[in-house]
């Protein structure tokens, strides 16, 4: 019977492991571009809202929802604890997001996401379990 508990638990545990929901907690904003007021407003904005990460075999999808619409970023897999995404718009700028992972063994504690602009970091923004 203990067989079957624990049987049952490490697959509940596994399932819920594909889609985890987290909190933002903190938002860094680096370079010249940005003044304290669209700091402020970018903050009161994001702390506190809620992202999916939603895992397949090589990569992740990472789901936010503001203002009743959901938006969706695909991420491709660097190693175990990394993923990336890149895009470059008709002027030849890359913007790059970098995801990382704190884990503790399978357990994701939380993650950050840091966003390049030209190979210049921009914003870094922590998420924590929820």
């Amino acid at each position: 019977m203990r067989k079957y508990l624990f049987i049952s638990f490490l697959l509940l545990f596994f399932l819920e492991i594909q889609a985890q929901t987290f909190v933002c907690t903190d938002i860094n904003y680096y370079g010249p571009n940005y003044n304290p007021t669209s700091i402020q407003k970018n903050k009161a904005r994001y702390l506190g809202s809620k992202a999916t990460l939603t895992f397949f075999d090589k990569s992740l999808k990472i789901s936010y929802t503001e203002k009743g619409k959901t938006e969706s970023i695909v991420l491709d897999k660097v190693n175990d604890n990394e993923y990336h995404y890149y895009k470059k718009d008709l002027l030849g700028n890359i913007t790059k997001g970098v995801l990382k992972l704190q884990k503790w063994v399978a357990y994701i504690k939380s993650f950050t996401i840091e966003s390049y602009n030209n190979n210049s970091l921009e914003v870094v923004a922590t998420f924590k379990r929820d």
